[in-house]
C-alpha cells in the first residue's frame, strides 16, 4: 500500500522535530533523514546525526510500504513497521497513520469483531514477486558428488565434521570469487533456488566469514532445512549451521540471516508457530527481543523462545560439545512463552 508522503512527513515532524529532519529528492523517490535513535546506546548525539534514512517510495527496489535504514546499525524495514515500533501501535494502526486508509486485513478484523467469526483473509497466502533466476557460482560442486580423494572434498568434509554438520545438499567452491567456501543453497517452498551464502573455510581473521550473492536479496528469503506443513513449529535463528544443527535434532530450523525480520520474511513464516532461538551473546539477545516484539506487533500468537546454555554461544557449538539428544531435551525443557513483557525482562536480566 502506497505511503502518503505528506502524512509521513507530518508524522516525522511530530516525532523527531522539524529542525531534526532533512528532505532530499532522489531518482528513487523523496527521502527524509533524521538522527538515528537505533544508535543511541552506541554513539553520542553528534555521531548519529541524520543516519536514519526513510524513503516513502521504497527506495531503489520500490518496496511496498516504504523503506527505512539506519546506516550505523544496519537496522532496516518498512516505514509501516517503523511507525509501529516508534508509536507502539499495531501494524494496521501504523499503516492507517501514514497511508490515510485502512488495510483490508484491518477492515476484516473489525468485521470479525462485529460478527464474531474468523475471516478467510487470515488464511490468504502472501503474494511473492518472482525474482530473477539464481544460479550457483562458477567452480561450485556438490560435496557428495566429488571423488573421495579430491582435496576440496577432503577439506570441506574435515571442516564440516569439526562442526558435526553433514555434507548433504552442501557445495564447495574450488575457484573464482567464492573459492574455499562452503556454499549453502536456499530453496523456496517449490524447491526453486532463490539465494545462496558462502561460508569461508579459512582460519585467517582477515577473511570475510560470509560472502553472499551480490545480486540476491537475503531480506526476501529464508533458509529452511525443509519447508513443513502450515501450523508446524519452526525455530528461528540467524545462521544456517544452527538451523542444520537443529535439523539433526529432528526440529525444523529456519535461519533469517540477521537481527531483524523484513516484512517479506514475516509473511513467509506467517501460518507457522515460531520459536525464537537466537545466540546467547549480546547480539543474539538483541535479535531475540527485536524479532519477538516485531512478531507480537504483527499479530503472531503463541510465540515462544529458548536461549542456548550460557556456556555455548549458539546451537551448533552446543551440539559439537554434547549430542543431539541433549540439545533436543534442553529445548523441550526450557522453551517458554514470549509475551509483551518478555523483552524488557530479558534486557533487565530478570529472565
Amino acid at each position: 500500500m502506497a505511503i502518503d508522503f505528506d502524512l509521513f512527513h507530518d508524522w516525522c515532524v511530530d516525532r523527531f522535530g522539524e529542525t531534526n529532519i532533512k528532505l532530499k529528492h532522489t531518482a528513487h523517490g523523496d527521502e527524509i533523514t533524521t538522527h538515528s535513535f537505533f544508535a543511541m546506546d552506541l554513539l553520542g548525539k553528534d555521531d548519529r546525526k541524520y543516519h536514519l534514512w526513510m524513503n516513502t517510495e521504497g527506495g531503489k527496489k520500490r518496496l511496498d510500504g516504504g523503506a527505512y535504514r539506519c546506516w550505523l546499525t544496519d537496522s532496516m524495514g518498512s516505514l509501516i513497521s517503523l511507525v509501529s515500533k516508534v508509536d507502539g501501535v499495531t501494524y494496521e494502526e501504523a499503516e492507517e497513520t501514514i497511508t490515510g486508509t485502512t488495510s483490508l486485513r484491518s477492515l476484516e478484523k473489525k468485521v470479525d469483531e462485529f460478527f464474531g467469526h474468523k475471516s478467510e483473509v487470515d488464511d490468504m497466502q502472501p503474494v511473492i514477486i518472482e525474482a530473477e533466476e539464481i544460479v550457483l557460482p562458477d567452480y561450485c560442486f556438490k560435496i557428495d558428488d566429488m571423488s573421495a580423494s579430491n582435496r576440496w572434498r577432503v577439506r570441506a568434509r574435515r571442516y564440516l565434521d569439526e562442526r558435526k554438520i553433514p555434507t548433504d545438499g552442501l557445495y564447495v567452491c574450488t575457484g573464482g570469487d567464492f573459492e574455499n567456501r562452503i556454499i549453502v543453497p536456499y530453496y523456496d517452498k517449490e524447491g526453486k533456488l532463490v539465494f545462496f551464502n558462502g561460508r569461508t573455510m579459512s582460519t585467517s581473521k582477515k577473511a570475510l566469514r560470509y560472502m553472499k550473492l551480490i545480486e540476491g536479496d537475503q531480506e526476501s528469503v529464508l533458509y529452511m532445512t525443509s519447508w513443513p506443513a502450515a501450523g508446524s513449529k519452526i525455530y528461528i535463528m540467524e545462521g544456517e549451521f544452527d538451523a542444520i544443527a537443529l535439523k539433526l535434532c529432528n526440529l525444523i530450523g529456519c535461519a533469517v540471516g540477521g537481527k531483524y525480520l523484513s516484512d517479506t520474511q514475516i509473511e513467509l513464516i506467517r501460518g507457522y508457530k515460531p520459536v525464537l532461538v537466537f545466540d546467547t551473546d549480546a547480539s543474539g539477545l538483541e535479535a531475540l527481543v527485536n524479532v519477538g516484539n516485531t512478531l507480537l506487533e504483527r499479530g503472531f500468537h503463541g510465540l515462544r523462545y529458548v536461549r542456548p546454555p550460557k556456556a555455548y554461544k549458539d546451537w551448533n557449538k552446543f551440539l559439537v560439545k554434547r549430542n543431539t539428544q541433549t540439545v533436543k531435551a534442553y529445548i523441550d525443557r526450557f522453551e517458554k512463552p514470549f509475551t509483551a513483557m518478555t523483552g524488557d525482562l530479558l534486557l533487565s536480566n530478570r529472565l
